[in-house]
């Protein structure tokens, strides 16, 4: 699935500034898109707005945008992990013509997610009927781009799908600028918004459509293979839905903390934290587009390397070498990258005085922009080394390391709330640099011990003789029990 990295890869190495910088931008939006319109299009529609519709109605605007990319974004997590595991086993065995129904099948089940999700919140907010509205339409339809945006990694046209956000961004900006001067309320703005998603969301279908253009003899197929891929990639789905979970689950803790405020749409909020959190997020934008360019294809290239070195029938040593190539220039590249991540995350720090006064925000959020800025760098770190766990197809650790993350998180983030004003943000901090030290140690211990998990911790052969031991000895204890009850 990282095909459309090597394209980026080969622009950034054309001797020219302005190819480098352009890979740097279609990384950008390939690793972090719908964040970055989010960001872009909420700033400019409150710089052109603030004095037509006002703070209040653009509060509640931000507001419920931002609970839909939460709420579709956690909920449609196990279906586009399981989805993207599907469509690159599809690759691997050269079928493409699955890809078609599983895009349809992934798109029909994340509607269903998100909109069920979505019922539930406004059953518990009690929103006015136009937000209610607004919330259940963008729930579904970010859900929607949530799924076709993780069948791009298989698409070459990076251009196409920079141009997509990039014409959604237009059109979202002149909508909703539109519905603010006539006078549409919050809720107005945000259809307005979710008019540019739409955009955004053809622009990426007719991407996906247009690399795998095999009919769909079977609309129901997508259906059937995901509820099997659920079934044997189910660590997969929970950990995807536990690690985005743990992503939002600070500003849940403290929408509903004492530091949580009510808007008059019935949503909760915490402005003095999520502001400033949201502006430390940008910060780990560099990394993840250096890891879409460099590390994952490079990468790739190195672990197709060493399973080919296997399937030659190499020697003990060739294998070795591969993977001791393998290990070192991954973590060493992973090095590199976190170094450059926290020059880029010192200097978010250190102007983070200079930012909170020039965006109008409370001279207390310096700390909270400075927790978040040293947490965005552990964060990277965390996300690089569980992908790279996921191509060895360590799953049980995946698991684990979401849901540690999950409970990390939650528990800190609970524990800075407690504690005070000073600590806000410290949780997300720390739970970031416990997250990203395991995951950096189990993906080190990964590549040390590969060739025992290739040939015999992952041998599916072995297993399944492993699980038949097992299951042949707990035949023989029960048989034993029985007769021993029995007298």
């Amino acid at each position: 699935m990282a095909g459309i990295g090597f394209q980026l890869r080969k622009l950034s190495r054309e001797d020219t500034l302005s190819s480098v910088i352009a890979a740097v931008g279609h990384a950008a939006v390939i690793a972090a898109g719908p964040w970055l319109f989010t960001i872009l299009s909420l700033a400019g529609i409150t710089l052109t707005t603030e004095r037509v519709a006002g703070l209040e109605t653009l509060a509640a605007f931000r507001i419920v945008i931002i609970y839909v990319f939460a709420i579709s974004l956690v909920l449609t997590a196990p279906v586009t992990m399981v989805a993207t595991r599907l469509v690159a086993d599809a690759l691997w065995l050269k079928k493409p013509e699955l890809v078609r129904p599983l895009l349809l099948g992934a798109n029909t089940v994340a509607l269903a997610a998100t909109g069920i999700g979505s019922l539930f919140l406004i059953a518990y907010f009690q929103p006015p009927k136009t937000t209610a509205a607004a919330l259940a339409a963008g729930s579904m339809l970010v859900g929607l781009i949530w799924v076709v945006l993780s069948f791009c990694g298989a698409v070459r046209d990076y251009r196409g799908v920079t141009l997509s956000f990039l014409a959604g961004l237009f059109v979202s900006m002149l909508a909703s600028i539109s519905a603010a001067i006539l006078g549409a309320g919050s809720a107005g703005i945000a259809f307005g918004f979710l008019a540019g998603l739409t955009v955004t969301f053809f622009g990426l279908t007719w991407r996906v459509l247009a690399t795998f253009p095999q009919p769909v003899a079977d609309p129901m197929s997508g259906l059937r293979a995901l509820r099997a891929g659920a079934v044997d990639y189910w660590r997969l789905a929970l950990g995807a839905f536990a690690g985005t979970a743990g992503v939002w689950i600070d500003k849940w803790v403290f929408w509903f903390s004492p530091a949580g405020e009510q808007l008059s749409v019935g949503l909760f909020h915490a402005p003095l934290y999520d502001s400033a959190m949201f502006i430390s997020s940008l910060g780990i934008i560099p990394a993840l587009s250096a890891f879409v360019i460099r590390l994952e294809t490079d990468f790739f290239e190195r672990y197709q390397q060493y399973y080919a070195t296997i399937s030659a029938h190499g020697t003990y040593g060739q294998i070795e070498e591969a993977r001791s190539r393998m290990h070192g220039f991954t973590l060493d590249n992973l090095t590199l990258i976190t170094v450059s991540q926290i020059g880029v995350c010192a200097v978010l720090a250190l102007t983070a005085p200079l930012i909170i006064d020039a965006l109008g925000l409370q001279f207390r959020q310096v700390a909270i922009l400075r927790y978040g800025a040293l947490g965005a760098v552990f964060q990277f770190v965390f996300i690089a080394c569980s992908a790279m766990l996921l191509f060895f197809d360590r799953r049980r650790l995946y698991l684990g390391l979401q849901c540690a993350f999950l409970a990390l998180m939650t528990g800190l983030t609970l524990v800075s709330v407690r504690l005070g004003p000073d600590y806000y943000g410290a949780g997300y901090f720390l739970a970031c640099l416990v997250s990203g030290f395991l995951a950096y140690r189990f993906a080190d211990h990964t590549f040390s011990n590969l060739n025992y998990l290739t040939f015999i911790g992952n041998n599916p052969s072995i297993q399944a003789s492993s699980a038949l031991r097992r299951k042949s000895l707990f035949e023989r204890l029960g048989a034993r029990w029985s007769k021993f009850r029995t007298g």
